[in-house]
């Protein structure tokens, strides 16, 4: 049975026109019972990646999609990495609190659970983030966004695109985040899949 999720798709809002190098992506989102289920389709040329520890920062070095979600009303809010190779990368960020030592903010227990594909146009994510753990009590309502670190060969700089329409190139400018109602969004029952559409 396919199913029509939420999907959003990736740009470069700060930008007067998308800068040479970006390639498109789109993130499809959709719940099972209290999981965020998140699909996400990135085109890439030439996938950089390489087996990196656990919670060790790969956005430096290779290509990451990343989640930040938080639930609306709150100041705290987190922010997932996964690379194409599976690893993974867990930050909690207060709201308040400086951002620059990174150490700082890593959850060290496993939050969610993700898989990943490279395939001959890019490379695809598929995780599961039960919303229970990272936060007590019911939130219907969410803030949510996912950026991308895509490295391209012969330059040390990636090109950097979000979901977001950041008008600064600032992936934790939050107020810029989409507001989502978990009680809106298609439910995604085992079985089920996204139904696929052109970028």
């Amino acid at each position: 049975m396919e199913i029509t999720p939420l999907t959003w798709r990736y740009g470069q809002n700060w930008l007067p026109q998308l800068q040479p190098g970006f390639a498109p992506g789109r993130v499809s989102i959709g719940v099972r019972k209290d999981e965020l289920i998140i699909r996400a389709e990135l085109r890439d040329t030439h996938v950089m990646t390489d087996i990196f520890p656990f919670n060790y920062p790969a956005f430096v070095k290779c290509d990451t999609f990343e989640v930040f979600l938080g639930p609306a009303g709150e100041k705290f809010y987190y922010e997932l990495h996964v690379t194409p190779s599976n690893s993974v990368l867990q930050l909690r960020f207060d709201g308040v609190s400086s951002r620059a030592n990174l150490t700082d903010h890593v959850v060290s227990e496993r939050l969610f659970f993700s898989e990943t594909s490279i395939t001959p146009g890019g490379w695809n994510v598929f995780a599961r983030i039960p919303l229970e753990p990272l936060i007590s009590g019911t939130h219907s309502e969410w803030d949510l966004s996912f950026g991308r670190y895509d490295y391209v060969p012969g330059q040390s700089v990636p090109v950097i695109s979000s979901t977001s329409p950041h008008t600064v190139c600032d992936f934790h400018r939050r107020g810029e985040w989409r507001s989502v109602s978990f009680d809106a969004l298609p439910l995604i029952e085992p079985g089920f899949k996204f139904t696929t559409c052109d970028f």
